[in-house]
């Protein structure tokens, strides 16, 4: 199946490993305030992954929380807005001390590579 320019999917992956026994409040704390604003900016959210798959309390957890957006202008105004919005950088500053580190990448399809470089 041939995808169009506005079909291919865009996945946004954050990658983050709370402090000891913090993963289960970071999470909490990521669905109530900053999944709202994500969600106006157009990002669908696909999962919530933790390994491993049991809350630690004396180690740390990694949470994989993956997005998605469609076509690369739904990307590039997704990226423009959360850049201008205070709010996404006061609640990475509110809990980044429950934070060990955290990582975004943005993937796609192989097939839809192409598409996507072609704006």
């Amino acid at each position: 199946m041939s995808k169009t320019e506005h079909n291919e999917t865009i996945y946004i992956l954050d990658q983050v490993t709370p402090k000891p026994g913090q993963a289960q409040a970071f999470l909490a704390a990521y669905m109530e305030r900053y999944a709202p604003a994500a969600r106006e900016r157009g990002m669908t959210l696909i999962n919530r992954l933790v390994s491993p798959p049991m809350w630690l309390k004396e180690q740390s957890n990694m949470l994989q929380i993956t997005w998605s957006v469609q076509g690369a202008g739904a990307w590039w105004a997704m990226s423009h807005q959360g850049r201008r919005n205070p709010a996404t950088r006061e609640f990475w500053e509110s809990v980044e001390p429950m934070i060990v580190k955290r990582h975004r990448s943005f993937l796609s399809d192989v097939a839809d590579v192409e598409s996507i470089c072609n704006v």
